[in-house]
């Protein structure tokens, strides 16, 4: 904590160095992260130490120079050129509006809509009204209470013209009893009728197609899900937890581009 406060108490005091540092940088390196093979090599031992997990996805150029942007799925932080040090925190341009203040979730914005285009074609249901004006992509455990919550609200959101998709996300992980319910809903012939039928409690045919429910369920992971339902839209802005229908359709209309197909 004491350190995510230092982080965020030196974006706020040298809010216009960064904001500065940030134009000049990214237009002098072009994005790009200029270390030696040995540093490049030291960042990425030392992050495997800490996020064993997550496999560094692209170095990238920081808004403050001589740090670099390490991006490993949804987490965004920083590292030293010479790999000994990391920086965990968010870097804060005082002069931005609040949505866009923070530049290191700007960044994980970035990272997550790529993530997003290789949601294609994992799809479990979609609820599609007669003219789309929004849409929903949700990542969704038919066991959890404020899931069928929203799923009660599907009606609502297609009158407001908002299209919801469903993707899997079981909490209680691969082989478990809530993943076999959503395979049985991709296996479906169809798949809105077995999903409004698990949101139910109702039993569905056992699925033995070949799906892509745990695909989509690691892909959700890497987004930065924890939690269901969770929202998340092509820009690669996240919304986790239960909002009313009219909350999702404002959402759903204002981050409306490039939703999957």
């Amino acid at each position: 904590m004491r350190q995510w406060i230092g982080v965020c108490v030196l974006s706020v005091v040298f809010g216009q160095a960064i904001a500065e540092s940030h134009q000049h940088n990214h237009k002098k390196e072009e994005g790009s992260c200029h270390v030696s093979d040995s540093a490049r090599e030291k960042i990425r031992s030392q992050v495997e130490k800490i996020l064993p997990d997550q496999p560094i996805d692209k170095l990238s150029a920081s808004p403050l120079s001589g740090l670099c942007e390490v991006h490993a799925g949804n987490i965004v932080f920083y590292a030293s050129r010479d790999g000994q040090y990391l920086v965990m925190g968010d870097i804060l341009d005082v002069r931005r509006s609040p949505d866009d203040r923070s530049l290191t979730e700007v960044s994980r914005r970035a990272s997550r809509a790529v993530l997003f285009q290789s949601l294609k074609g994992h799809t479990l249901a979609r609820y599609i009204p007669q003219k789309v004006k929004g849409v929903l992509t949700v990542y969704t455990d038919p066991d959890c209470g404020y899931c069928r919550k929203l799923h009660e609200e599907i009606p609502a959101l297609m009158d407001l013209g908002i299209q919801v998709n469903y993707l899997a996300f079981p909490r209680q992980g691969v082989g478990s009893p809530t993943y076999d319910k959503l395979v049985g809903v991709e296996c479906a012939t169809n798949q809105e009728s077995a999903m409004d039928k698990v949101m139910k409690d109702e039993s569905v045919p056992s699925g033995t197609c070949k799906n892509k429910v745990e695909e989509a369920y690691k892909i959700g992971q890497r987004l930065g899900i924890n939690g269901t339902p969770s929202m998340v839209f092509s820009d690669g802005t996240l919304s986790i937890g239960y909002r009313p229908a009219q909350e999702l359709a404002d959402l759903a209309i204002k981050h409306y581009q490039n939703p999957l197909k």
